[in-house]
């Protein structure tokens, strides 16, 4: 008798621990994996079709530790089902005066929401923590989708739905990850990585060589500023759930200048990426990742960094905007604060698009058609890309150029790499355009501006011609403005500047090549306007 009721027991014991590891198991399916720095928490509310990869969450969700999720008052939620084919959309909970609560470690998260109804207007008011970061209108047929940040502090995040007919159709919750390196006070809110952080599946990111990495503290207050890691030969490795993740990088040094170039999963993100004495710069990224390890590479022969925030981009709300990369050079690449007022044309190109239109620029200092691909830069653009995209193609200055790395022939190699472009742009139904780069500041005797950018304008229009490619006539327009203006004037368009005259160049500049911020803006006008002329579409449905 007594050994029944010990296997009795056992069993009854096995049950509940089987129960409890089925409600664990559930809350863990919209988790990263355990040993992944970043959770990720993805909810399909209502009765209808589930989105892959998303947890169902019906009216009768009520709130357990066990599943870590759910609604406070589950008598207080209706929902409905309108069929349709998006299961994100197609079904709702509708949380009148109760919260629903998600057990979350205590952090900064992004908060993505969907909310609206195929057959009825829609407005709720959200509330994360009791305070107010949404309210999701929308009419009939549309959806409200809103991404906001907020802080989690007591282990729970509780989020109330304020309306009269609230309509929830999906929520996706992702850690932010906030790194600050160096051996000095740490940042709050922020994990230390150490020199001697070694990486492992249990902690999820480190350096697989910490031999490779060194640290510096200034002292200084700041304490994200005050102290960096340099790491130079190993990479900065962090597991992550597989998405596409924006990656913030903080560097600079109190006592000296700093450069690095960073790459991401083997691509090239960011170029010569640094900062004078005393000075700070960030710069932000996207990158997907497809194998559940990030690993970011710093080149350079001591690479500074501060700091580095990771951020998941929503999968339940993508980035739907036509995108316009541009490959090319020095002349249309960006700048920083501490290069003004030197700019590129491609810098400007935001101001004349709607919101509709995201600018990618990827242009480089010194790059050719040629090293641009040899280097990577392309791939980089091409893991972006989709369909619908634009890529604008600029190269023909650093052509010419007698560097072996550098240098093209027009009428050979020079369409040889371009057809590269190209090819991989249409592959990816993406649309490529050509356009003949602008000339620089040369004119002759009588102060008439010429071509000084030899054959390579004339071998893009020939290829654009056989290829059936938008060409962007630059070349001729810059020659017809410069010569518009005359030579005097020009130098308000190049990097012309007396001494003095900025801060970022005391010594001032004669230069010939580059522009100043107002004739990037002339360039990138002159750019825009060969898109209306050309009607290359439907980009040019959205210029301003």
């Amino acid at each position: 008798m007594k050994t029944a009721t010990r296997y009795f027991s056992l069993l009854m014991s096995i049950a509940l621990f089987v129960t409890l590891f089925t409600g664990i198991s559930m809350s863990l399916t919209n988790k990263a994996l355990a040993a992944s720095p970043v959770q990720v928490y993805k909810f399909d509310f209502g009765p209808g079709a589930v989105e892959p990869g998303f947890k169902q969450v019906l009216q009768s969700a009520g709130y357990m530790t066990s599943s870590g999720y759910g609604f406070e008052d589950a008598s207080k939620v209706g929902s409905r089902d309108r069929g349709s084919s998006n299961a994100l959309e197609s079904d709702f909970c509708m949380p009148a005066g109760t919260p629903f609560k998600v057990d979350l470690p205590n952090g900064d998260y992004t908060l993505t929401m969907i909310s609206g109804d195929s057959i009825a207007s829609s407005m709720t008011e959200v509330k994360a923590e009791g305070v107010s970061v949404a309210t999701l209108s929308a009419s009939a047929g549309q959806f409200a989708k809103k991404t906001v940040t907020v802080k989690v502090s007591d282990k729970q995040l509780t989020l109330d739905f304020i309306s009269s007919v609230p309509r929830i159709n999906a929520i996706e919750i992702s850690s932010i990850l906030k790194f600050d390196f160096g051996p000095g006070a740490v940042q709050s809110g922020y994990t230390q990585v150490l020199q001697s952080t070694a990486y492992s599946a249990a902690l999820g990111y480190g350096f697989p060589d910490i031999t490779k990495v060194s640290s510096r503290d200034r002292g200084t207050p700041d304490a994200l500023r005050a102290d960096f890691l340099m790491p130079s030969g190993t990479p900065f490795q962090v597991d992550l759930p597989n998405g596409i993740y924006d990656v913030s990088i903080l560097t600079g040094d109190a006592i000296g200048k700093t450069s690095m170039d960073v790459k991401a999963e083997g691509l090239p993100e960011l170029y010569s990426f640094g900062s004078p004495e005393g000075k700070f710069i960030e710069d932000t990224f996207p990158i997907k990742v497809a194998d559940g390890q990030l690993n970011l590479d710093f080149i350079a022969s001591a690479p500074h960094v501060n700091a580095i925030v990771i951020t998941r981009k929503p999968d339940s709300v993508p980035d739907k905007r036509i995108t316009l990369f541009l490959a090319g050079d020095s002349t249309v690449s960006d700048y920083n604060e501490f290069q003004a007022p030197q700019a590129g044309w491609g810098q400007m190109l935001p101001n004349y698009f709607t919101e509709n239109i995201s600018i990618d620029n990827q242009a480089k200092r010194g790059r050719s058609s040629k090293s641009f691909v040899d280097e990577g830069s392309l791939d980089t653009i091409f893991s972006r890309m989709k369909a619908g995209d634009y890529l604008f193609i600029m190269f023909g200055i650093n052509d010419s150029s007698s560097d072996t790395a550098r240098h093209t022939d027009p009428a050979t190699t020079f369409k040889d790499y371009l057809k590269k472009y190209i090819d991989g742009a249409r592959a990816r139904q993406a649309t490529p355009v050509l356009v003949t780069s602008q000339s620089k500041r040369t004119y002759d005797a009588n102060g008439v501006f010429t071509n000084s950018i030899g054959n390579y304008p004339s071998a893009m229009r020939e290829l654009g011609t056989a290829m059936n490619v938008p060409v962007l006539d630059l070349n001729a327009r810059s020659i017809q403005y410069y010569n518009s203006i005359g030579v005097e004037k020009t130098k308000d368009v190049f990097m012309w500047l007396d001494p003095g005259e900025s801060p970022n160049y005391p010594n001032g500049a004669q230069d010939n090549v580059h522009f100043q911020e107002y004739g990037a803006n002339q360039l990138a006008a002159l750019v825009v306007n060969e898109i209306r002329l050309n009607n290359v579409q439907p980009l040019a449905n959205h210029l301003k």
